[in-house]
């Protein structure tokens, strides 16, 4: 078996101090960029692979990030949560799962994380983090980063906009004439998809009836999907399209009309909301809202300070990306079977 390359290695090549090679790979100033070069080509001729957990116990850092989501039960959830592992590389991404409890919430933005963890990512569904004033999130000295549509000016935050989101929704309706859509949203604090989807399809001059909100109390499996429409159909209102909050909840709503006779696309159309295998694989193929989840959690890892290696960055970081407090993604709309009649599992991107 070959002996493991160790940074000493890598120095003796490069003709520089392993400090110096320590350097180089933490990112930190001070070396000229023909070292740097020599470095980076000592490292890659030797096949040299830095230890994360070698490095941490070094650094005084533990090489861990929190991610505090509500539950992984949420398709939405789960998929950001592999995207944050994926990019996060190297670095471990802890997991806590809040149950979306405000009080769980509230030890997170009061640092409960920081004696386990480097930094912390949070998805908040108890707490509005319009309702945070500025200052009251503890002032750690390791980052928190909030994944939200709203929050103090002073937090970090990333977010794809819901009016961006609604925008796409209102106009593949409009192209498809569906002009009476219904609002699958949720009943959370942190929630300000379900009233930005409402006023934004209305604006577009759509037509949606007080009686056509629909907010579930249990948003993150099929189920929510059900009770909606059973609502809707108690209502008896005339809609020809249903816009959910999450792809759960909209491959629970195909279920329910297809269930009660209404053929999906002909009759009424369907919209999900994160784009994730919820919707590539269910029956027919669901039109969903993509949030761009990989581009959300390298924006979480870029205001943590931590580069795509998953190694602290911040002092290479360019000064406008160090002080920057939002990130915001783009969405796109794909459109599948649940709103295109003969449409794959090949969605038709828009937007």
């Amino acid at each position: 078996m070959a002996a493991r390359v160790t940074m000493s290695d890598v120095a003796r090549r490069a003709g520089v101090s392993a400090k110096t090679v320590s350097n180089v790979l933490r990112g930190a100033p001070g070396a000229s960029p023909e070292t740097r070069q020599r470095v980076l080509e000592a490292v890659t001729a030797l096949g040299y692979r830095l230890n994360p957990s070698a490095s941490a116990l070094r650094s005084g850092r533990r090489g861990r990030i929190t991610l505090a989501i509500p539950t992984l039960q949420q398709p939405l959830y789960a998929a950001l949560a592999q995207g944050l592992m994926r990019a996060a590389a190297h670095t471990s991404v802890v997991l806590e799962l809040t149950q979306g409890e405000a009080d769980r919430e509230q030890e997170i933005l009061a640092g409960s994380w920081a004696k386990r963890s480097d930094a912390a990512v949070l998805v908040p569904r108890g707490v509005d983090p319009a309702s945070l004033a500025c200052g009251e999130v503890a002032q750690t000295k390791s980052p928190l980063v909030l994944i939200a549509d709203s929050g103090p000016p002073d937090l970090p935050r990333v977010s794809c906009p819901p009016e961006a989101q609604v925008k796409l929704v209102a106009a593949h309706l409009r192209a498809l004439g569906r002009l009476r859509p219904a609002v699958v949203g949720v009943a959370e604090a942190a929630d300000h998809w379900t009233g930005a989807c409402v006023q934004g399809l209305r604006e577009s001059g759509l037509r949606v009836d007080d009686d056509a909100v629909i907010r579930v109390g249990v948003p993150d499996g099929m189920l929510g999907g059900v009770e909606a429409v059973a609502r809707l159909a108690h209502a008896a209102l005339p809609v020809n399209a249903v816009v959910c909050h999450n792809d759960a909840l909209a491959a629970g709503a195909v279920s329910a009309l297809r269930r009660r006779g209404v053929q999906v696309p002909a009759e009424v159309v369907v919209v999900g909301r994160g784009n994730t295998d919820a919707a590539a694989f269910a029956t027919p193929t669901l039109t969903s809202v993509d949030l761009d989840l990989p581009a959300m959690a390298e924006g979480a890892l870029t205001l943590l300070g931590i580069g795509p290696a998953g190694g602290r960055r911040e002092e290479s970081l360019p000064p406008h990306l160090t002080q920057a407090r939002l990130v915001t993604t783009t969405p796109a709309l794909s459109a599948r079977g649940s709103t295109v009649d003969g449409a794959g599992a090949g969605p038709e991107r828009l937007g």
